[in-house]
């Protein structure tokens, strides 16, 4: 007599998580902001459940808060986003201060921007330029010209 060997292999949640995010990425390219932003949604779900604290974590919420920012929801894109912000500086990546900047630009707030849009620059220089829509030139240039 022969065992039943499992046709199904248990997906490792960590992929489930990553399959939503791609998805988010990928949606996003084609400039599908609301079907990225639920696939965003679903795996900060996930992440909040099974990963608080771990690398993942920050990187799925980093990602959702920029999905939410493509939406228009800055208020809580920039609420998102501050969670990660300093785990993506120690990382040396742009991604959290940037949805921060552009949010707060978004909502007419440049001042509180600033911050924001000098973490950017510390990180890319001058490329800090071209990540931004070119209507916010000014504004840019002021936060870097207040610089401490």
């Amino acid at each position: 007599m022969t065992e039943n060997k499992p046709t199904h292999q248990l997906i490792p949640l960590e992929n489930v998580v990553l399959d939503h995010a791609n998805a988010g990425i990928a949606l996003a390219t084609e400039r599908r902001f609301e079907d990225a932003l639920e696939q965003w949604r679903l795996a900060a779900q996930l992440a909040d459940a099974n990963f608080e604290g771990e690398d993942l974590y920050y990187w799925v919420k980093g990602g959702y808060g920029a999905a939410l920012h493509d939406v228009g929801r800055h208020r809580d894109s920039i609420a998102v986003s501050k969670l990660v912000r300093a785990w993506a500086l120690s990382l040396r990546q742009p991604l959290a201060s940037m949805t921060i900047a552009r949010s707060y630009l978004a909502l007419g707030e440049a001042e509180n921007a600033y911050p924001h849009i000098q973490d950017v620059h510390r990180l890319v220089g001058d490329e800090v330029f071209n990540l931004f829509d070119r209507r916010h030139l000014a504004e840019i240039r002021r936060a870097l010209a207040v610089k401490a």
